[in-house]
This record gives C-alpha cells, structure tokens and sequence, in this order.
C-alpha cells in the first residue's frame, strides 16, 4: 500500500516527505477512534492514516462513513497521512429553529432603527444595518475558504467588532449556514455577549437612556462620595 499510494504521491509533482499534495482528493472514513482522535480513509482500495489535528474545520466529529476531501501528506515520522481534511459539502442550512431564535433578537433593535428613521432619513440607517450583516455573513465565508487552503485568516477580534459595530445577525446566519465558529466556546461566549449588549442598548434606547442615565448617576454619587 504505502508503496502504491507513495507512487501517486510522485506523480503529483512531490517526492515523499514534501509536505500535502497539490491534488484535492476524496475518499470515505473507513474506521474512526474518537477516543484517540484518528482513523483511517480508503482511498484506492488502500487505508490512509488521519488524524483530528488534520481536518481544517473542527465542527463535526468524524464518523465512519463520512466522505471527506483531503491531501496527501507525510506526518513527521514520514508516513503517508492525509492533510487539510474537511468534510465534503461541509455546509449547513437556516432551519426554522434559527429564524426562530433570531427574529426575536430583532424585535427591539428593528424598533430602535425606526425610531432614528423617524427623526433621520431612514434609508442610510436601514442600508448601514443591511451591509453591516452582508460584510460579517462575507467575512466569515471568506475566513472559511482560508482556513480550508491554511491560508492567512480574518482575527477573531475583526469578526467581533464588525459584530459589535450591528453586523450580528448576519455573522449569525454565517455561523449556522457555514458551519463557521461554532465550536469554538470562547468565540462564542463573547459573541452571545455581543448580542445581548445590543439588545440592552436597543432597549435602553426605546426606553429614553433611562438605564444609561441612572448608572451614570449612580457613578457620580459613588465618586463624589470618595473622599479626596
């Protein structure tokens, strides 16, 4: 086997030990270890190592069956191993439950847009609301299709503030569709907090910065209060 598949590794235009392939290659997950976090794909009526560390996107646990995309590659023993690994047509759908949790998220920001386009021309806010999600939901598609060629990638703190900036519900759908940052717990602990932040200042806002104003108040008093 290593002989044969070693064979069509020169073929590719790479001696063995020269790091992955150029080719982008398919084959099925024939047997998968979760507990060690290897396997093995049959690719060519032959069984090629993979390991978790190899797939690019992280999302989905492998299972056996799954059809993945891959490179050769050697590993640091030399031995022929698959590389950049991600699942194929690794993407997802909007199911109803997403609509479902997001279109209530929408209620008190849309509100408060409303109410600025009441006082402002409506259409600039609206067209800034719709291109902030447009730039967070292209962002992370490109920041994917660098992660699957191990290319430079867009920060996490980019993906955050253009979050921050009103761009969440369309980094939301992004998250969903392309199966992109879901994994990651931090990334989204400080995402959801994101959300709520503009969830509180949309509220406030409607609410004629009553909250804004009591805390600061509140912090007035406290620092008068401190002796000098």
């Amino acid at each position: 086997m290593a002989l044969n598949v070693r064979s069509n590794f020169r073929r590719q235009g790479r001696p063995a030990g020269a790091g992955a392939s150029t080719a982008k290659l398919t084959a099925p997950i024939v047997e998968w270890q979760a507990a060690k976090g290897f396997g093995f794909l049959s690719f060519e009526g032959h069984r090629v190592f993979v390991h978790h560390r190899d797939f690019v996107v992280k999302h989905k646990q492998p299972e056996v069956g799954d059809v993945v995309e891959f490179r050769l590659g050697n590993d640091t023993q030399g031995r022929i191993c698959a590389q950049q690994v991600e699942h194929r047509n690794d993407g997802g759908r909007i199911r109803l439950w997403h609509l479902a949790l997001l279109l209530p998220l929408l209620v008190a920001p849309g509100f408060a847009l409303s109410k600025v386009g009441a006082r402002y021309d409506w259409r600039p806010i609206a067209g800034c609301a719709v291109g902030l999600s447009l730039i967070a939901y292209v962002m992370y598609w490109f920041d994917k299709q660098r992660a699957r060629r191990g290319e430079w990638r867009i920060s996490e703190s980019t993906l955050q503030v253009v979050a921050l900036l009103g761009g969440w519900p369309g980094a939301f759908l992004a998250q969903r569709h392309l199966h992109h940052k879901t994994s990651k717990m931090s990334f989204q602990v400080l995402f959801w907090f994101i959300i709520a932040l503009n969830q509180f200042i949309a509220v406030d806002y409607l609410r004629d910065w009553t909250m804004a104003h009591a805390a600061n108040a509140e912090f007035k008093r406290l620092t008068m209060s401190v002796p000098t």
